[in-house]
């Protein structure tokens, strides 16, 4: 598969779908939908079905959708639900099965299914589509070495138009850094120091390599393939995801601090400062020529 910014794909892809692996049976317990035996998550609740606002209101129901870095398969299966078509993938086998199973449980058996694939080998899929959107979910593409190709990819598959909701792990957190500093623990603050790294990558408590982006330096990586619509911090003054026990913890603050997110999260100067921040972009009408010597892993 070659190696890209001195990453061997091959080797990288199985080490990851490996940590995710061991994370796949307990994650739902810590960060699906809260339950009244005190599993779940208040946050992930909350980010998911915000998200479904956004990408629905992209999208109309009864549409194909392409769920990237579909996990557990929460969101598929809300989508699923809603009277979406979705298609699932993820490069960890364990999150994969899990997906399917929950599948089941659920009574969905129409117009939902998952793969076994990276981001970065969306040219393998051989459900070629055209979907009419796609998204990927709390800091999917933060693990992804090959995100250009990852780009080229998803632009095969989409329809012309269609857009591509990425919520991104951003390179400051005002939350955590000002939470952490209130409470006299500033060096529990994630280091988000620039480059790939070995650091915790989104929810699930798994550690991988990653990297994180400002929205900047996200865009212009799909630069030729997407054009930006819009970008919001996801979320700006609520706890960020590895955090989201405060929540738990205080309930009554989601409504209070959740006003103050819808308010600020889109302002410019702000929308770069969440856990994460969510970009909508539009797959541009024609591909660019792939030229040689591309960025493209040999």
């Amino acid at each position: 598969m070659g190696q890209l910014d001195g990453i061997d794909l091959t080797e990288y892809y199985a080490t990851l779908a490996q940590r995710f692996d061991g994370a796949a049976q307990l994650y739902d317990a810590t960060y699906g939908p809260p339950d009244a035996n005190g599993r779940g998550s208040t946050l992930m609740g909350w980010l998911r079905q915000r998200h479904q606002d956004i990408v629905s209101g992209l999208v109309p129901a009864g549409r194909a959708l392409l769920d990237i870095g579909s996990g557990t398969g929460q969101e598929a299966l809300m989508f699923a639900q809603a009277g979406y078509s979705v298609l699932g993938i993820d490069v960890s086998p364990g999150m994969v099965r899990q997906a399917q199973t929950k599948a089941v449980v659920y009574g969905i058996r129409r117009g939902i299914s998952f793969r076994k694939l990276a981001a970065g080998q969306l040219d393998a899929l051989d459900e070629r589509g055209p979907f009419h959107g796609a998204y990927a979910s709390q800091g999917t593409l933060n693990t992804e070495p090959n995100l250009a190709g990852a780009a080229r990819g998803l632009h095969a598959l989409l329809e012309p138009g269609a857009p591509f909701v990425a919520t991104v792990m951003s390179r400051r957190c005002a939350f955590e850094r000002l939470w952490n500093l209130v409470h006299g623990q500033p060096r529990r603050t994630l280091a988000r120091q620039p480059g790939w790294h070995e650091t915790r990558a989104g929810a699930g408590g798994v550690t991988a390599l990653a990297r994180f982006y400002s929205p900047r330096e996200f865009a212009k990586i799909f630069a030729p393939y997407f054009a930006v619509e819009s970008v919001q911090a996801f979320p700006l003054w609520l706890p960020p995801v590895h955090m989201h026990d405060i929540l738990d913890q205080q309930p009554g603050s989601l409504a209070r601090w959740e006003a103050w997110d819808r308010r600020m999260r889109g302002w410019p100067g702000l929308r770069a400062w969440g856990d994460h921040f969510l970009m909508v972009l539009r797959r541009a009408d024609s591909p660019p020529p792939v030229e040689q010597g591309s960025d493209a892993p040999s």
